[in-house]
């Protein structure tokens, strides 16, 4: 990855501000002055404990999923940038894609709930940013969650000439 620093470095760093700002928002909003006002008149969500605790689990998943994938995107933008040898740690933290997925489908079940549509208008920046989680989602996940796939965007001639020069290169090392 580090033989195609451009292009890999670009996407990474992106992503890696994508979950700077992920981290930022959702530490933010968790203690937003929204939180506590109820989300009913009457019934459980008059309460603003439990108004509160329709979008507080799934935003502390949220901080939880994007401080790892931070950790994350620093090792790889390490890897790529400076040519450390640190993908290990890459492939340890892989499981925290698993944990996104989770975490996603409990942010989708919390806002899209009759509860998180109650609070939604009152809860109005906590609501917004979990649908811009939503929409974040659909369309980065997947691309970021395997960043080796660019390799084979590259085009099958220009990605065998990358691997094959690392390969030739990782091979000179080893000889001397």
């Amino acid at each position: 990855m580090n033989k195609n620093k451009l292009i890999y470095g670009l996407n990474i760093t992106f992503y890696y501000l994508v979950q700077f700002v992920g981290c930022c928002a959702v530490c933010n909003l968790y203690s937003d002055r929204d939180r506590l006002l109820p989300c009913d008149v009457s019934g459980d969500l008059a309460d603003p404990e439990k108004s509160s605790e329709v979008y507080d689990f799934p935003l502390k998943l949220l901080a939880i999923f994007h401080i790892i994938e931070w950790l994350r995107a620093t090792f790889l933008l390490t890897i790529i940038c400076i040519g450390a040898n640190l993908t290990i740690v890459w492939y340890i933290t892989v499981p925290n894609t698993l944990f996104g997925l989770f975490v996603y489908a409990i942010v989708h079940m919390s806002y899209f709930s009759e509860d998180g549509k109650q609070c939604k208008d009152v809860q109005e920046n906590r609501a917004i940013w979990l649908l811009i989680e939503i929409i974040a989602f659909w369309v980065l996940f997947f691309i970021y969650s395997f960043p080796f796939i660019f390799t084979l965007c590259l085009g099958k001639t220009r990605a065998d000439a990358t691997l094959k020069k690392a390969q030739n290169e990782v091979s000179d090392v080893e000889e001397d």
